[in-house]
């Protein structure tokens, strides 16, 4: 299948009309006004909103000449705009590019998550002036009734209790949860808990099991009791509220999958009134991979389908196990009942969870078997309470007791996080333990072969380390990483990338995830060659996670407006004990199994007040064998200058480009010094500096110089013995 034009493909056919959205965004951002129909609810935003539009015609700056356009955009906005509803058509200008990974092993597919709800390409407009709700706006009038209910019920949740209680309970009946901002995100997650925000099977299940108990009352009460087809109909009845909870939420695909779910259930109970929930599951998968093919590759998906399928058939065993101990009082009963639910559901999920968010909370079992009960037996039902009545007391007791759980389980979560990365293949041996327990064969045999699939699985296939020296430039985007492994084994990072002003972790989710996947999990020692942001906030995590014992600093403090950041970064580094050593050219180089780490710039009395930090880049100068590796860090041509006055050999076969490219950096005279044979580029995508800058790509093509890009390539590693090296890149 094509998604774009010439680039990207994927195992699914889909038709692009040429009128599509993906035709007309060349690989830079482009300006175009619009117009489109929202398809699913604004989201309101800790900084802005998101809009998800149905385009229908579409122009392009500078002529602005209108064309039918086809494809849905998620588009950011910055700053307030009117009210916008699911339905409404509207008008607006908005910059456009298509989606992009981080291109490392144990990166996260954002784009394949974006493919599976529909959309095509991302937008961003800077001020809600640019937006407008167009006249000719016809929404459907049950999406006018329902945005009516959604705008009602949270003017009245919003009004009768505060925040966080108000925001949590909105996140459970309306899907709207980033009102509970980025803290709460956070503590939802290490407690374990975070599932929770998304309406999906969980909450569903919850709906359907209410209405069905009320329902069930109400038939055998003296009114319907007496009607044989009422007591036979009354499961269907249960539908209507389980899909009108789903159309409350806007439709979430999770929550429309447990819907399906749900409905063919309870149809089940209808028809046969006893239903093969396997048979069952198995429907409700096909008929959601018949509509939508790319959700099998979700991970709403894949989580709530393997924690159902392990719970069918592990939970029943449960039950007959415990029926050898008839005498346990009912309340511990239930009390265990509930706990095997939680092993069943995390022993099931656990390498999905280690292979999409690379950690697993063992805090979860225990914070689930507390919040999940309050919330869903507690706050959910007297939630909906709310919505009819506009009685909500009782729903923030309950919201208000569920969040200091949370935030008891989040200050007390570090002891049972573990972290790592699985492949698909060690997931399929996991599996395949498991379910040969379950085989038909003798008891040793059974245990032989799961045993033999779980120590493959912890093995991983890691292989011991064979004297080569292996160097990868991580794709971080704007900015610069850089992970050497050794030969003995040992690992240096140079620089651990970030994102200025943004709360994402470089270093969490791009950085840790690629050291998960190399089987890395403790670094020797860490480099950061200036502070700047694009430098230094991913390495916050890699200090409280992979332990390391050194720094290596140029000396100076990060810009004045940068200054909370830095300040964070440094309290991490005291408190986990790092040595700093401030660098200067007389620091004494690094020797370890064969590889020399030369320090040359800053110069002997360390950094210049008066430079830009770029220029007191801390430059190395890395040399195994024959093989030479030079790393300026973001030096620019004063640096460049000042290094060159000093004479030092720079001479290297690979060099990774100061300043990420920037016409500042590599003057003529730096090539000529250092004479490489390959150039390596650490730069984003879709970057709003230009870089790699189109006059130091062609001053290296006129050199012969081999080019490579992590915008373009993704992680680009380079492997040598010391003799000769190759070069591989994520991207071939």
């Amino acid at each position: 299948m094509i998604w774009v034009a010439e680039k990207q493909t994927s195992f699914f056919h889909k038709n692009i009309p040429d009128n599509a959205i993906t035709h007309l965004i060349a690989e830079e951002r482009g300006t175009f006004l619009c117009e489109g129909r929202l398809f699913r609810p604004v989201e309101i935003q800790e900084k802005g909103k998101t809009l998800w539009v149905d385009l229908h015609a579409c122009a392009r700056a500078p002529q602005y000449l209108g064309m039918e356009t086809t494809g849905k955009v998620r588009i950011r906005v910055e700053g307030d705009f009117e009210d916008l509803f699911q339905g409404d058509t509207i008008r607006l200008k908005s910059s456009f590019r298509l989606p992009h990974d981080f291109q490392n092993p144990g990166s996260f597919r954002s784009t394949l998550y974006l493919r599976s709800v529909g959309v095509d390409a991302l937008g961003f407009v800077s001020e809600g002036k640019w937006i407008a709700r167009l006249p000719a706006s016809q929404r459907q009038g049950w999406q006018q009734s329902l945005e009516n209910l959604r705008s009602r019920v949270r003017a009245s949740v919003s009004t009768k209790l505060s925040f966080p209680a108000s925001a949590f309970i909105l996140s459970q009946l309306t899907g709207e949860r980033a009102g509970l901002g980025s803290l709460w995100e956070e503590a939802f997650r290490k407690a374990g808990v975070s599932h929770i925000l998304s309406i999906s099977g969980l909450h569903v299940t919850m709906i359907a099991l209410i209405f069905l108990f009320l329902f069930r009352l109400l038939v055998v009460g003296p009114i319907f009791s007496r009607s044989l087809f009422i007591l036979k109909i009354y499961p269907l009845a249960v539908i209507l509220p389980v899909w009108f909870y789903v159309a409350l939420a806007s439709f979430p695909v999770s929550a429309v999958r447990a819907g399906m779910m749900a409905t063919l259930l309870l149809v089940g109970l209808f028809v046969w009134k006893k239903l093969d929930t396997l048979a069952a599951l198995a429907l409700a998968a096909i008929l959601i991979l018949a509509v939508s093919p790319l959700s099998l590759f979700s991970v709403s998906f894949q989580l709530s389908f393997m924690a159902v399928l392990f719970l069918i058939i592990f939970f029943p065993r449960w039950q007959t196990f415990k029926k050898r101990f008839p005498t346990l009082p009912r309340p511990f009963g239930w009390f265990c009942d509930s706990l095997a639910v939680s092993v069943i559901t995390l022993v099931g999920t656990a390498p999905l969870l280690f292979y999409h968010f690379h950690a697993l909370g063992l805090v979860g079992i225990l914070s689930n078997l507390v919040i999940v009960p309050l919330v869903n037996l507690g706050m959910l039902p007297l939630g909906l309470l709310g919505v009819a009545t506009g009685f909500w007391a009782p729903a923030g007791w309950c919201a208000d007791l569920a969040l200091r759980c949370v935030s008891w389980f989040s200050l007390h979560s570090e002891w049972g996080i573990f972290y790592g990365a699985v492949s698909v293949w060690r997931i399929f041996l996991y599996y395949g333990a498991l379910f040969i327990l379950l085989c038909p064969i003798s008891l040793v045999r059974r245990l032989g072969l799961s045993a033999a699939c779980l120590i493959l699985f912890f093995w991983g296939g890691k292989m011991p380390s064979h004297g080569e020296l292996k160097i990868t430039f991580v794709d971080v985007g704007q900015g610069d990483s850089a992970v050497v492994q050794l030969p003995d084994g040992k690992v240096w990072v140079i620089d651990g990338g970030g994102i200025k002003g943004s709360d994402w972790d470089i270093g969490r989710f791009v950085v840790a995830p690629f050291l998960w996947e190399e089987g890395i999990h403790k670094i020797d020692a860490l480099f950061l060659s200036h502070p700047h942001h694009d430098h230094y906030k991913g390495l916050t995590f890699l200090v409280e996670k992979f332990h390391p014992k050194i720094l290596y600093t140029n000396g100076d403090n990060a810009p004045q407006s940068e200054d909370m950041e830095w300040v964070e970064f440094l309290k991490v580094v005291e408190k986990e004990h790092l040595d700093v050593v401030r660098v200067t050219n007389q620091t004494k180089s690094l020797e370890e199994s064969g590889v020399h780490l030369q320090f040359l710039a800053p110069g002997p009395q360390g950094t210049v007040s008066h430079f830009d930090t770029n220029d007191n880049s801390i430059v190395m100068k890395l040399t195994f064998g024959k093989i030479k590796f030079l790393f300026p860090g973001d030096l620019m041509e004063l640096g460049e200058t000042m290094l060159l006055e000093r004479k030092p050999d720079l001479k290297a076969d690979v060099l990774k480009l100061g300043h990420h490219g920037s016409e500042t950096s590599t003057e003529e005279s730096f090539l000529e010094a250092v004479q490489p044979q390959y150039a390596i580029v650490s730069a984003g995508a879709y970057n709003s500096y230009g870089v790699p800058d189109q006059i130091i790509l062609d001053r290296l093509y006129r050199r012969g110089i081999a080019i490579f890009r992590t915008d373009r390539q993704g992680a680009i590693t380079v492997v040598t013995d010391g003799e000769s090296l190759s070069i591989k890149t994520f991207v071939p």
